[in-house]
C-alpha cells in the first residue's frame, strides 16, 4: 500500500450508481504517510456501517503538480453522504488523527460529466439528464478552453524559441484543459443550465437551451477566427 498512488478500498459505485461524493484534501506532514494510509483505511471501514456508502479512495500527491492528499468518499444519495459528514462517529475519528488534518477542505462534488448535473428524483434515485446535453455543453465549455490556451500559452511559450516537442505540448495543454473542466467549469456550468438539462422538459425550453449552445458556439469560433486573422495581419 505504501507505494501505491491510489487506494481503493471499495468502490461499488463502478457498478453504475454514481451517487454523490466528498472530495478531502489534506497536506499530511512528512514521514506520516504511511500512518495516513492505515488511518484512512479506519475510516473506510466505519463509512462501510453507514447506509448508502459506495466506495472510499485515496490518491497520493503527485510530484511537481499537486502537494495534497485526495481522498473521494461516495455514497448513494446525498442525504446519505451529508449523514456520514455529520455524523458524531466521523468528528472523533477526524479528532483522532488530528496530526492529518493541517489544511483539510472538504467538497461536495461528482465524478464524471453526468456526476456533474446529477440531482435525486422525489424517490432518491438519480434522475439522469440526456448524455447528448452534456457532451454538448463540454463542447461548449472544451472549445474556447482549448483555442485560448493554444493561442496565449502554448504557442508564445510552448513553441517559441524555447520549442518544447509537440507530445509533450499537447499533453500539457490536455493536462490544464481537463483540471479546469473538472474541477471548475463544468459543475459551474451544469448547475447554470439545470434548467435545460432536467428530464422531460417542454419544447420552449428545450429550444431555448439550444439557441443558446449555438449562439456560444458561435461568438467562439468568430472570437477564434478573429484572434488569427490579428497574428496573420
Amino acid at each position: 500500500m505504501a507505494h501505491d498512488s491510489v487506494a481503493v478500498y471499495r468502490d461499488e459505485a463502478a457498478s453504475g450508481n454514481n451517487g454523490f461524493s466528498a472530495i478531502v484534501t489534506a497536506a499530511v506532514p512528512q514521514g506520516l504517510d504511511d500512518e495516513y494510509v492505515a488511518w484512512q483505511k479506519k475510516i473506510s471501514d466505519t463509512e462501510a456501517g453507514f447506509a448508502g456508502f459506495l466506495g472510499h479512495r485515496v490518491q497520493r500527491p503527485v510530484a511537481g503538480a499537486r502537494h495534497e492528499w485526495v481522498v473521494v468518499v461516495s455514497f448513494d444519495t446525498e442525504a446519505h453522504l451529508s449523514a456520514w459528514l455529520d455524523s458524531s462517529e466521523r468528528a472523533a475519528l477526524l479528532a483522532e488523527g488530528e496530526r492529518f488534518n493541517r489544511q483539510l477542505e472538504v467538497t461536495k462534488t461528482s465524478f464524471g460529466f453526468d456526476f456533474w448535473s446529477q440531482r435525486p428524483d422525489a424517490a432518491g434515485t438519480a434522475a439522469r439528464p440526456s448524455v447528448g446535453k452534456q457532451n454538448l455543453l463540454v463542447l461548449m465549455a472544451l472549445y474556447p478552453i482549448v483555442f485560448l490556451w493554444g493561442y496565449f500559452v502554448s504557442t508564445p511559450l510552448l513553441d517559441g524559441p524555447r520549442e518544447i516537442p509537440f507530445w509533450l505540448s499537447l499533453f500539457v495543454g490536455n493536462l490544464v484543459s481537463t483540471q479546469l473542466l473538472g474541477w471548475w467549469v463544468m459543475p459551474w456550468v451544469f448547475k447554470r443550465f439545470d434548467w435545460w438539462l432536467k428530464p422531460r422538459q417542454g419544447a420552449r425550453t428545450q429550444l431555448l437551451g439550444f439557441t443558446i449552445l449555438a449562439v456560444v458556439y458561435a461568438a467562439s469560433m468568430a472570437l477564434y477566427a478573429w484572434l488569427l486573422s490579428l497574428v496573420a495581419a
